[in-house]
């Protein structure tokens, strides 16, 4: 009845590890499908990035007409004060809406008295296209570009160079990509000894130039602007993804825990069933589970000496001696208790364990060499991981007493003699190493050294230390 109570137990443990593993909280694949999409750029309104320094450079030339007018005014009208003047400018956009240019302007005037004079006019504008103030300003062959600045102008007849104020408004007509038909109403204000005749000593301003000018302007550099990505969205997506990182942290946690639960609960259940003596029976299910769960891990499966244990068990008499075999071995761990009544064997099936027996009695290998593999040129196992068939191996040799025997080699078809031979000394002595840091006597222990060999296929399976059993 406690058997049967028992393995209902485990049976219901199972099933609930894996209902419980199977109704994990997700999140909705919708969510999760949604959050992997790529985010789709979207731009800011009425927003471009400044220029760069390469780029929206432009130079005009213009000519026209430009008239003085001054203090004292003298006796002729503006028109009568018209003369032909020439500016040339170069300057940059650094948005659509702002940019700079400085411009030279010269050539004769009339003064009050109607003398015609030089004059030169150096000066540097701020500009403002009132047309351009977003992205889409560069759909419009039209700009209005008012502007101011400031400068020096200078009479070459009298010397005089006074500080001068610029402003005026220019308006831009697109004719190509990088031609533009420019018109300007622009004037100039000076202090009223410019032209040599003043009335008083404080320099106030009170001279002017007054012009209307035309011409061409061409863009230099690269054209264009970039638009400036909206960055909501993406912060958005940040925090969605931090989010559903918390989640997913929270759901490991709680995953973890319910894992860890279930292993002690399947060691307890062990425990139990090890003392029923039901531990033989049903170990291949325990086997199953736990060679699932190392799957899961990832990582190398532990050597299983259960085949080892049942042809031991087959060949035990009812003493618990070995047939054929004068060295009495007990079985210790729970997991080699067989009742030998029920596992005695007859037959072909005595024959082949009796043959075996008597093979390994001679000397041959108990089982199967496990063998361990290093990293070309060093001795460092590719994976530190196979280190877990030693724990096995030590408790064996050490419950059983048997003989040990190291066998290190390298890859013939790298390196050369000398090297192989190092080589192999070094991986059978780091092995050789492990086990004695596993308890193992130093006097079950024989290590052996084959240099370079090609024994195997591919080539790097040449790059082991072998570990063999015997009986001593």
């Amino acid at each position: 009845m406690i058997r049967k109570l028992t393995l209902i137990c485990m049976c219901g443990l199972t099933i609930g590890t894996q209902a419980d593993s199977g109704h994990a909280q997700q999140l909705p694949l919708c969510t999760q499908t949604d959050l992997l999409t790529p985010v789709q750029p979207s731009y800011l309104k009425h927003v471009t990035a400044a220029s760069g320094w390469a780029a929206n450079w432009f130079m005009d030339v213009t000519g026209g007409a430009t008239a003085f007018v001054g203090t004292p005014l003298g006796c002729e009208d503006l028109f009568g004060r018209i003369t032909p003047s020439l500016s040339v400018s170069f300057g940059k956009w650094f948005t659509p809406a702002v940019g700079a240019k400085v411009s030279f302007q010269g050539f004769r005037y009339k003064d009050c008295m109607l003398a015609t004079r030089d004059y030169r006019h150096l000066h540097a504008d701020l500009l403002w296209n009132v047309t351009g103030s977003h992205y889409h300003a560069r759909d419009r062959p039209l700009a209005i570009v008012p502007y101011a600045g400031l400068g020096i102008i200078r009479n070459e007849d009298s010397g005089n160079s006074p500080f001068a104020l610029s402003y005026g408004l220019m308006v831009r007509y697109r004719l190509a990509e990088r031609l533009h038909l420019t018109m300007e109403l622009g004037g100039t204000t000076t202090s009223d000894d410019f032209d040599s005749y003043s009335h008083s000593d404080s320099r106030e301003f009170g001279d002017n130039l007054f012009s209307v000018k035309a011409g061409l302007s061409i863009t230099l550099g690269k054209v264009g602007w970039k638009r400036v990505i909206d960055a909501r969205p993406y912060m958005t997506r940040n925090e969605q993804l931090v989010d559903y990182l918390s989640c997913l942290q929270a759901e490991n946690a709680k995953l973890a825990a319910q894992n860890s639960h279930a292993a002690q609960l399947m060691a307890e259940m062990k425990k139990i069933m090890e003392i029923e003596g039901l531990l033989v029976r049903y170990r291949h299910l325990l086997d199953t589970l736990e060679k699932e769960s190392v799957a899961d891990k990832g990582g190398y499966p532990k050597n299983d000496y259960s085949g080892l244990n049942s042809l031991r068990a087959r060949m035990m008499n009812s003493t618990g001696t070995l047939a054929g075999d004068s060295i009495a071995v007990r079985a210790v761990d729970s997991d080699t208790v067989f009742q030998s009544s029920r596992y005695m064997s007859h037959g072909s099936d005595s024959l082949l364990a009796a043959a075996y027996l008597s093979s390994v009695t001679n000397g041959s290998c108990i089982g199967s060499p496990v063998y361990l593999f290093f990293t070309m040129g060093t001795a460092t196992l590719t994976d530190s991981s196979q280190l877990i068939h030693l724990d096995d191996i030590a408790r064996i040799v050490k419950q059983y007493g048997l003989a040990v025997r190291v066998v290190g080699a390298a890859d013939s078809a790298t390196g050369n003699p000398v090297i192989n031979d190092r080589l192999s000394n070094d991986r059978a002595d780091y092995i050789l190493a492990q086990l004695l840091q596993r308890g193992v006597d130093i006097k079950c222990i024989e290590k052996i050294t084959e240099g370079g060999i090609n024994r195997y296929t591919p080539a790097a399976a040449n790059r082991h230390t072998r570990i063999e059993l015997y009986l001593r």
